[in-house]
């Protein structure tokens, strides 16, 4: 991670690809660059942002990534432990930085944002930021290394962890 020391174009070890409501295709391409892809919907480049870096639009990881109701672009930023928000052409808009290596995003039909979290578990934010609820992997013991996520149009969470090698999925139902 500490060796991409520039920004390049598409790809080079692509880490999520999510289609926005409107056709438009975004790409978090993390582990060899530091950059965010815009892609029109019949897959052609549109534009690219990110540079490798700590501040502000800078990215350590753009890991996942997804599209909420708004039109904002929600990048993980695993080795930064945050989740930037952008416009649909790569304007940064907001950051939350109340995580813990962020790995993979996910919203709901409400706009609520569920952020898998590699040392932490899952934390569940409203779509201004406030975390509402955590599922915390020293408290509750239930997750140890979330790494992916989705959630289904019921509100039930699905949960990739890589713990020790080998991937297992947890999916967590919604009462």
């Amino acid at each position: 991670l500490g060796t991409i020391r520039q920004a390049a174009g598409p790809f080079n070890r692509p880490t999520k690809l999510v289609v926005a409501p409107w056709g438009e295709m975004y790409a978090s391409d993390g582990y060899g660059n530091a950059r965010v892809h815009r892609f029109a919907a019949d897959g052609m480049l549109i534009g690219s942002w990110g540079e490798p870096g700590r501040a502000p639009g800078q990215f350590r990881l753009p890991h996942g990534l997804a599209v909420d109701p708004r039109g904002r672009i929600l990048v993980a930023d695993r080795e930064n432990s945050r989740v930037q928000l952008f416009s649909r052409d790569g304007e940064l808009l907001e950051v939350w930085s109340d995580l813990a290596k962020a790995s993979d995003v996910a919203i709901d039909k409400d706009g609520v944002a569920y952020v898998s979290e590699l040392p932490r578990g899952v934390s569940i934010l409203d779509p201004d930021g406030t975390v509402l609820s955590r599922f915390d992997a020293v408290t509750d013991k239930v997750l140890r290394q979330a790494h992916a996520l989705c959630v289904d149009s019921r509100g039930d969470i699905y949960v990739v962890e890589i713990a020790e090698g080998s991937p297992t999925l947890h999916k967590f139902a919604r009462l």
